[in-house]
């Protein structure tokens, strides 16, 4: 039984980017005063609407950012990549 040390303590920046990489779009959905406007409208769609589009499509893209840091290369529960 090789290392027994968890992955997460091998790489603390990896982590650290990840956490970052999380909380940025949860803390920008929660700043509602930032994003509670209609202007700039663009393409007609007020501004509410096309920022929170936006922001689930940068939620995602963190999201498998985060995913591709911790679990770059590492092997699945059947021993395959």
């Amino acid at each position: 039984m090789g290392d027994t040390v968890a992955p997460s303590s091998r790489r603390p920046l990896r982590v650290v980017l990840s956490a970052f990489l999380i909380l940025a779009p949860v803390t920008a959905g929660l700043a509602v005063p930032l994003y509670q406007r209609t202007g700039p409208a663009l393409g007609g769609i007020p501004f509410f609407y096309w920022f929170q589009m936006a922001a689930a499509v940068l939620t995602a893209l963190c999201t498998s950012a985060v995913y591709r840091l911790l679990f770059a290369g590492e092997k699945d529960a059947e021993g395959e990549e």
